[in-house]
C-alpha cells in the first residue's frame, strides 16, 4: 500500500537528491522509492541524459503514459545501449518499431540511432516504414542502417521491391560526421550515406 500522507508530503517536482534530503534517506533509497511510485502510477519524469532528471509526484495516480520512441528503443535494445530520455516523448494512437525508427533518425543523436538498429528485427510492416520514410525523406538513411544492422545481428529481410538505392545526393546520417570505418565504405557508396559508426560501436549492439 502507498502511504497517502507520504505522497502529500513529497508531492510536486522533485529530484532524487531533493527527495533524499526531504525524507532524510540515502539517494539510492530515494531512487528506489521513486521507482516504486512510478510503477504505481504516481510519478512522471522529465529530463535525463546530460540534464538533471526531475520527477513529478502526485498524490493521485496519473494517467498511464503512452509509449514513445525511447520506450520502444529501450524495449528491444541491449543493456549497454539503454537510452535516458532527455524529453518526454509520448505518442497517442498506434506507435511501434516503424515509427520509432523514423523518429530515431530525426534526433540526429549518435547513441539513439545506434540503439535503434535493433528495431529492424521487429519491423513487421515494411510498406508503412517505406511510406513514413518517404514522407520524412529518409529512406536513403533507412537503407544504409538496414545494411549496417544485418552485418552484426540477425534481422528480418527487407522485401526486394524496397531495395531501391538509386540516389544521387550524398547525405549525412549525423550532420558532418563522415565515414571512417573501411567496412562501411561499400554501404556508403551504395546508399550515398555517410556513416559515423566504428566497429567498436556496433559491438555494443550485439552484446
Amino acid at each position: 500500500m502507498i502511504n497517502i500522507e507520504l505522497l502529500r508530503k513529497i508531492e510536486g517536482w522533485q529530484t532524487a537528491e531533493d527527495l533524499a534530503r526531504e525524507l532524510n534517506i540515502k539517494k539510492q533509497s530515494a531512487i528506489n522509492l521513486i521507482s516504486r511510485l512510478k510503477k504505481e502510477g504516481y510519478v512522471s519524469t522529465i529530463g535525463g541524459g546530460r540534464k538533471v532528471r526531475i520527477y513529478k509526484i502526485k498524490s493521485r495516480k496519473q494517467r498511464k503514459r503512452d509509449y514513445g520512441m525511447f520506450d520502444i528503443i529501450n524495449k528491444y535494445s541491449t543493456r549497454q545501449l539503454q537510452i535516458s530520455e532527455w524529453y518526454d516523448h509520448q505518442v497517442h494512437g498506434v506507435y511501434g518499431p516503424e515509427e520509432a525508427l523514423i523518429d530515431a533518425i530525426g534526433t540526429q543523436s549518435f547513441r539513439v540511432i545506434l540503439a535503434s538498429l535493433r528495431l529492424f528485427n521487429h519491423i513487421t510492416n515494411w510498406p508503412k516504414l517505406y511510406n513514413l520514410a518517404k514522407e520524412k525523406n529518409c529512406w536513403q538513411k533507412i537503407g544504409a542502417l538496414y545494411d549496417i544492422a544485418k552485418m552484426f545481428i540477425k534481422i528480418k529481410k527487407m522485401p526486394k521491391k524496397y531495395l531501391n538505392y538509386k540516389f544521387k545526393r550524398r547525405v549525412f546520417l549525423i550532420k558532418k560526421y563522415k565515414t571512417k570505418e573501411k567496412m562501411f565504405y561499400l554501404i556508403k557508396k551504395k546508399w550515398k550515406v555517410e556513416i559515423p559508426f566504428l566497429k567498436g560501436d556496433l559491438d555494443r549492439v550485439i552484446t
